[in-house]
């Protein structure tokens, strides 16, 4: 490059801020794909833009290289504002502190300012992989709209690229599991025994060898013993009603789900850890007066496949390339919690964790009581009229429950990408997470969403039992007792208080 145009003299003036690269790549050579190909990994984007596309292509471009599919971008037919502020909320979701872009210099015009644009608000470091001419006509469009965006300028050569961004590590791919002190660290366990937790310990002790009944001895201790500290200070403390009654068992059914769903059995790494864990939960509840039964016969085949999330990471992946971020992140959800999107329209941007690891739902109080009780929502008052033939999964969900929802480690950028597409059109911490596309300061979200989730699910070719049209008798969960819907129950588990008897027996 001549030597009027030199990063020192450009820099002169300008205050720390983002950064510019321009990578020399003599000749345009075309070697360099793989040399690319090699440099992305975690933090690092490299996107191909197409060849004559248009500015709205580049964001679609940037999209597809974060992860979504082509012709599912194509289908949802993006448009290109929207595309452009969806591509900068997936680049800080996942934390992506370098943004290369090879061949720059065929970018249409207007499309620099754009990646500018990008690169400030996901805090992104903008590499341009770019040709050298003899009059340097190439160089000045970037340095022109690069610094108008406050950006500082380098200029290196291709080798000096590779040594500042050097091919990750190899990562371990293996299938370990996280829980490395069992011998069945590395598969999904052993055969167990399904007997009824009264007998379980028992056939173990004669069926299993003896250093794989004592890794099973160490994991149902330790559920007893965690599961008691719950009951203790959680489960059982705070009620305004008296043990065993309806009212008891309801509300700490509700609180129940969450430990199960999010602390016990859904995150456990393979089905053996799922099932002696419910065996000792369900220990542990008997000897405080309540029975959490097990029906087995109403799962079909795979029954301890069944107690494990439906959240895979596997799920996540597909979500993440076949869904815009808002579907991706309802969907995702709706699949953790085990029904409709029922109740999302009230999630607030400030009950969400930026990380997207949590998200609060709201406390509707008990439909149990006949009474009308008023709500503020996003978009207007809505009048909720609680008696028993009309409850939803939400309300049954959350009696007396305040506790977040803990989303799993793989599903948690999904909400985090759609958080800071949120924010980035102007919500507050009091603004709804889940807006009405046409009407979002007057209509309910959530007839949309429960579209957007059918739709998301068929793309990913998932059947969820809890979610059908409003036409079919066995999926509209409006028309049916909610207790009969959302994560326990698709399990086969319920909960009852034991009589008095034989309480005061235990």
């Amino acid at each position: 490059m001549p030597d009027t145009v030199t990063a020192e003299r450009l820099n002169r003036d300008r205050a720390a801020g983002p950064r510019l690269v321009l990578v020399r790549n003599p000749g345009d050579d075309h070697r360099t794909v793989h040399r690319l190909a090699r440099i992305e990994g975690p933090g690092r984007l490299v996107v191909r833009p197409t060849p004559g596309g248009r500015v709205s292509d580049l964001a679609l471009d940037i999209l597809t290289a974060t992860g979504r599919t082509p012709s599912t971008l194509l289908a949802d037919r993006i448009p290109s504002p929207d595309a452009w502020r969806q591509a900068a909320a997936q680049l800080t979701a996942d934390q992506t502190r370098h943004v290369v872009i090879d061949r720059a210099h065929r970018l249409p015009d207007g499309a620099l300012e754009l990646l500018a644009e990008l690169g400030t608000r996901a805090s992104a470091t903008v590499w341009l992989i770019w040709p050298i001419t003899e009059d340097d006509t190439y160089v000045h469009p970037p340095l022109r709209a690069f610094r108008d965006a406050g950006y500082r300028f380098d200029a290196i050569d291709f080798p000096a690229f590779v040594r500042e961004l050097p091919p990750p590590p190899p990562a371990l791919t293996t299938g370990l599991r996280a829980n490395a002190k069992t011998p069945w660290a590395e598969g999904t366990g052993p055969v167990l025994p399904l007997h009824d937790f009264p007998v379980f310990l028992a056939v173990c002790r004669v069926n299993l060898p003896g250093n794989t009944f004592t890794a099973v001895r160490e994991v149902y201790d330790r559920g007893l013993h965690l599961a008691d500290q719950w009951l203790t200070h959680r489960g059982l403390a705070g009620h305004t009603w008296m043990p065993g009654s309806p009212g008891h068992t309801r509300a700490l059914a509700a609180r129940l789900t969450f430990y199960l769903r999010d602390h016990r059995i859904g995150p456990a790494p393979d089905q053996a850890h799922a099932l002696v864990r419910l065996r000792a939960i369900q220990s542990a509840l008997f000897f405080r007066g309540y029975l959490l039964r097990w029906q087995m016969e109403t799962l079909g085949t795979g029954l301890t496949t069944r107690l494990l999330s439906q959240l895979t990471p596997r799920t996540c992946d597909k979500l993440r390339a076949a869904a815009t971020i808002e579907d991706a992140a309802v969907t995702a959800l709706s699949i953790h919690l085990s029904h409709g999107p029922t109740g999302f329209g009230l999630i607030t941007c400030g009950n969400t964790a930026p990380d997207g690891s949590s998200v609060h739902l709201p406390v509707t109080g008990s439909p149990y009581a006949t009474e009308t009780r008023y709500l503020t929502v996003p978009w207007k008052w809505r009048s909720h009229h609680h008696i028993p033939t009309e409850l939803t999964a939400l309300q049954v969900l959350h009696i007396e429950s305040d506790e977040p929802v803990l989303l799993p480690e793989h599903a948690a950028p999904l909400i985090a990408a759609h958080l800071s597409y949120r924010r980035s059109q102007g919500a507050t911490d009091t603004d709804p997470l889940f807006i009405h596309p046409g009407h979002p300061g007057s209509k309910s979200p959530e007839p949309g969403l429960r579209e957007a989730v059918m739709r998301t699910c068929h793309r990913i070719h998932l059947n969820p039992a809890w979610l059908h049209r409003s036409h079919c008798r066995h999926g509209d969960e409006d028309q049916h007792d909610a207790q009969q819907a959302g994560w326990m129950h698709l399990r086969g588990l319920d909960l009852t208080a034991l009589s008095d008897d034989v309480r005061s027996r235990l």
